[in-house]
């Protein structure tokens, strides 16, 4: 019988995960091997089914070494609000909080937020470098990292709770996804995907987002097809299950704002699958010519205010929905 676990704000503050959770976010200074940490999971996985193969994408650009180390620098953690609104969803219908599954795990941003929660959490991802990372910065005994991918989950039928995709969910092949989804939620989990479109920097309360994102349209053809799963805030997703929850970016109040620099503004553009797929195009010359006039533009719209706070913002939008009983 799977354990129950008590109000999860509860849970989250008052047991020891939650403190192996913090050590986990400052872990990844201490010296790493890849070997070792393979080892360990191997062992640690032994019960997980694994996918036969997992997907390989020429549009895969996320997997790269180079762009492993700036996701795990410059993308951000969701938001506590955002995990609350899931784990109530999920409450709202009687079950366990056994496992937890993010699919499209990268380096563990998400994952590590349901460490605290779950009797057992997996990530998934195509990519061994983003998993080597997640290992790293999520050392937990209970969270396993499987290579496998989205239209093959590693997981028995049935035994999944909740299934959590953060700005990936534009990368999969729906139909398979959705098939595999509905092959491994147990009658009354939930499928929660969610994520955000670029952030908002906000100098001395004044919002940059409208020359943010002028930086973003003009790497449009670089974008991927299903980033425009991201432009709708996921409205354009097709539907998975009847009951269906929708909490837009304007109105969610799930928003993550950390003071910063302009140099980490510049980082993050950096860490885009559009900047990877234009340099690798176009050239290393070309893609410090775009960050420049990046930094110009940026410069300019916050010249007339000498000095100040410079934030960053991203504002969380969410879908999910819950597979129906028998």
């Amino acid at each position: 019988m799977s354990q129950r676990v008590p109000h999860w704000t509860t849970y989250l503050r008052n047991t020891a995960l939650h403190k192996e959770c913090l050590l986990s976010l400052v872990i990844r200074s201490f010296p790493y091997s890849s070997a070792m940490a393979q080892s360990a999971d191997r062992a640690r996985s032994a019960d997980i089914p694994r996918s036969a193969d997992s997907a390989q994408s020429a549009d895969m650009v996320f997997a790269s070494k180079n762009l492993v180390e700036k996701y795990v620098t410059y993308r951000p953690c969701p938001p506590e609000s955002l995990v609350r609104r899931v784990l109530d969803f999920l409450k709202e219908k009687p079950g366990p909080l056994d496992l937890c599954m993010d699919v499209g795990c990268g380096s563990s941003q998400n994952t590590k937020l349901y460490a605290a929660l779950f009797n057992k959490v997996v990530g998934v991802d195509v990519s061994q470098d983003q998993l080597e990372a997640a290992r790293v910065t999520c050392p937990l005994s209970h969270v396993t990292f499987v290579e496998g991918s989205a239209e093959q989950l590693p997981a028995s039928d049935a035994s999944v709770d909740l299934i959590t995709c953060c700005a990936a969910v534009h990368w999969f092949d729906l139909p398979k996804f959705y098939a595999e989804v509905d092959r491994v939620l147990r009658p009354g989990g939930v499928l929660a995907c969610y994520g955000y479109r670029g952030c908002t920097p906000v100098f001395n309360g004044k919002s940059l987002r409208s020359e943010f994102m002028e930086l973003w349209d003009d790497l449009g053809p670089y974008w991927s097809e299903g980033h425009k799963h991201l432009r709708s805030e996921h409205s354009s997703l097709p539907p998975c299950y009847p009951e269906d929850v929708m909490l837009w970016s304007q109105d969610s109040g799930m928003i993550v704002e950390t003071e910063d620099t302009l140099e980490n503004v510049l980082g993050y553009i950096a860490s885009w699958s559009a900047f990877a797929k234009f340099q690798k195009t176009e050239g290393k010359e070309a893609a410090g010519n775009f960050l420049e006039r990046a930094r110009r533009r940026l410069s300019e719209a916050m010249e007339s205010e000498k000095g100040g706070k410079l934030v960053r913002q991203y504002h969380y939008f969410l879908r999910m929905w819950r597979k129906p009983h028998a």
